[in-house]
């Protein structure tokens, strides 16, 4: 590695420190508690889990109507984490205001 381009990583290095410091500096106190952090899990995993387990009672039923155990379990099982993931990113990017910005 030459030493320019040492010279330019060691500055985007040090502007990317900076820019986390100030922002850290700013944050709202008490922010980071261990109960918040607790609650930020719970909505994540709560949609994530109901959406799978709909998905998979309303498999299971069809299954049994027609016969084709386990195609719609595992089908709707899939598309049950699939929206409940959706659900997951969609509620934490209303709450945190700055998914997919990246300042």
């Amino acid at each position: 590695m030459s030493e320019h381009n040492e010279d330019k990583l060691v500055d985007e290095l040090r502007g990317a420190l900076r820019k986390d410091s100030a922002r850290f500096a700013h944050r709202e106190p008490g922010s980071r508690t261990f109960w918040r952090s607790l609650g930020v899990l719970g909505m994540v995993g709560w949609p994530i889990a109901l959406a799978s387990i709909a998905g998979v009672l309303l498999g299971r039923w069809l299954d049994r109507h027609w016969q084709t155990s386990p195609q719609f379990t595992l089908m709707f099982l899939l598309v049950g984490v699939a929206i409940g993931c959706y659900a997951a990113w969609a509620s934490l990017s209303r709450k945190d205001g700055s998914a997919g910005r990246h300042s």
